[in-house]
C-alpha cells in the first residue's frame, strides 16, 4: 500500500477515534446535566449505548483496515522480491544456455576436426600411393 494511502487512513483514525471518544461523551454528559435525572433517560442511555457499540464497529473496522494495508504492503514488497529474484534468474538462465550453446559448438568442431584428419590420414596415403604406382608405371611402359 502507498506511504500516502497509509498516511492518510492513519490522520483519519486519530481524527475518528478522537472526535467518536471526546465530542459525543462531552455531547452526552452535557447534555444529561441540562436536563438533570428524567425518565427520558433510559432511551438516551439506550442510545447512548448504541453509539457507544457503534464507535466500538468502527474502531475495530479502522484497525481492520489498517491491518489489511500493512499486510497488503507486505505482500507487495514479497512480490517485488520475488519480480527482482525472477529477472535474477531469467538473466542467469540466459547466460548459461549460452554458455553452454557455445561449448556445444566447441565440442561438435573438434569432433568434425578429429573426423577430418582421420579422413585425411587415411585418404593421403592411398592418393600418394596410386600417385606413385602412376607415375612408376608411366615411366617403365616405353
Amino acid at each position: 500500500m502507498p506511504p500516502k494511502f497509509k498516511r492518510h487512513l492513519d490522520e483519519q483514525r486519530v481524527h475518528l477515534m478522537g472526535d467518536a471518544e471526546s465530542d459525543g461523551d462531552d455531547v452526552v454528559h452535557h447534555q444529561r446535566e441540562a436536563k438533570g435525572p428524567q425518565k427520558g433517560d433510559d432511551p438516551l442511555a439506550r442510545v447512548q449505548g448504541q453509539v457507544t457499540e457503534v464507535i466500538g464497529v468502527m474502531q475495530t473496522n479502522i484497525n481492520k483496515v489498517l491491518d489489511r494495508g500493512d499486510r497488503l504492503e507486505d505482500l507487495q514488497d514479497k512480490t517485488d522480491d520475488l519480480a527482482m529474484g525472477a529477472l535474477t534468474f531469467h538473466k542467469s538462465a540466459t547466460k548459461l544456455q549460452k554458455k553452454m550453446w557455445w561449448k556445444n559448438m566447441k565440442m561438435r568442431l573438434c569432433f568434425i576436426l578429429i573426423i577430418l584428419i582421420a579422413i585425411g590420414v587415411i585418404v593421403v596415403p592411398i592418393v600418394v600411393t596410386n600417385k606413385s604406382k602412376a607415375t612408376s608405371n608411366d615411366a617403365v611402359a616405353p
